[in-house]
């Protein structure tokens, strides 16, 4: 079965597609793009399919501020995109798990429940884990792909700019827009070290994790891999991380997608067997409580 699925929170409207699986049991993965991705970009709607075909269900969805409505590829709405920031994606992805129960989307205590995300999506994932793990949500396990070690990665000329007019433009190379990064993103990103470390919030989760990145990622370097695999070891998780040769930030895909590559195989294929994997031998601190 496969579904459109909206979620209209307090803070705004969070737009997806489901994709359930045959067995009622079926393990559910919750895929958050990128800080500019949207569910139907590239290689996730193959990428879904895919774990359909594997006996596993799916939930891509849009940031509720990510400027990308529904089914759309072009960044409509610019006011929403600047309001953007870590604590909005956070907070969807939160109330996305919290409302699982109330939702079309199937869950019960019989699902296990993973959370899975690309380049800088890995942010609000992780710090978004962290919370629901500490309120009792069950979360299985974290797949990373291509994800990033800090949210600060803009430059000394950029933060400048940005301080100075409150808002930075960077531009898309796919739409050609100039798009607008607000206040509340860039003082997030002052308090990368603090509030909002990656390294601070791996280190109080309490669940697996899984980490692939391409050896040539042009966008974010493997070595932020590395560097979030030693982080998360250090903090007690049990972690894995797998390297694929040569492939791109997207595993040599574009969109629109064209159709797949040895490397997005490989990504879709240690996905499934660690998902399979965990489920054979579930996490002692599994609580089902949705």
């Amino acid at each position: 079965m496969k579904k459109k699925i909206s979620f209209e929170f307090k803070h705004g409207k969070v737009d997806g597609i489901y994709i359930r699986a045959t067995d009622p049991n079926a393990p559910l993965v919750i895929i958050t793009n990128g800080h500019n991705g949207f569910y139907s970009y590239g290689m996730f709607p193959y990428i879904q399919e895919k774990l359909f075909e594997d006996g596993i269900s799916s939930y891509s969805y849009n940031f509720s501020h990510g400027g990308v409505l529904g089914d759309a590829n072009y960044f409509s709405d610019l006011k929403s995109y600047e309001q953007n920031c870590m604590r909005l994606e956070t907070e969807d992805l939160c109330e996305i798990v919290r409302n699982l129960k109330n939702s079309e989307i199937h869950f019960s205590e019989k699902n296990m429940l993973f959370l899975l995300a690309h380049s800088l999506g890995g942010a609000p994932t992780i710090f978004a884990a962290n919370k629901l793990l500490a309120e009792g949500y069950p979360i299985e396990g974290l797949i990373l792909v291509s994800t990033v070690k800090t949210i600060a990665r803009w430059g000394k000329a950029a933060m400048e700019e940005w301080e100075r007019n409150g808002v930075y433009y960077i531009k898309n190379n796919r739409t050609k827009q100039d798009l607008p990064q607000g206040k509340e993103f860039l003082e997030e990103i002052k308090e990368a070290n603090g509030k909002w470390s990656i390294q601070k919030a791996l280190s109080g989760l309490r669940t697996k994790i899984l980490i692939v990145h391409c050896e040539k990622d042009e966008a974010v370097s493997v070595d932020d891999s590395t560097v979030l695999r030693d982080w998360s070891i250090q903090g007690g998780n049990k972690t894995d991380l797998h390297v694929i040769a040569n492939g791109t930030h997207t595993f040599g895909t574009k969109h629109p997608f064209s159709g797949t590559t040895p490397e997005l195989d490989s990504l879709i294929k240690v996905v499934r067997e660690w998902i399979k994997n965990k489920l054979e031998v579930p996490s002692d601190e599994f609580r089902a409580i949705i």
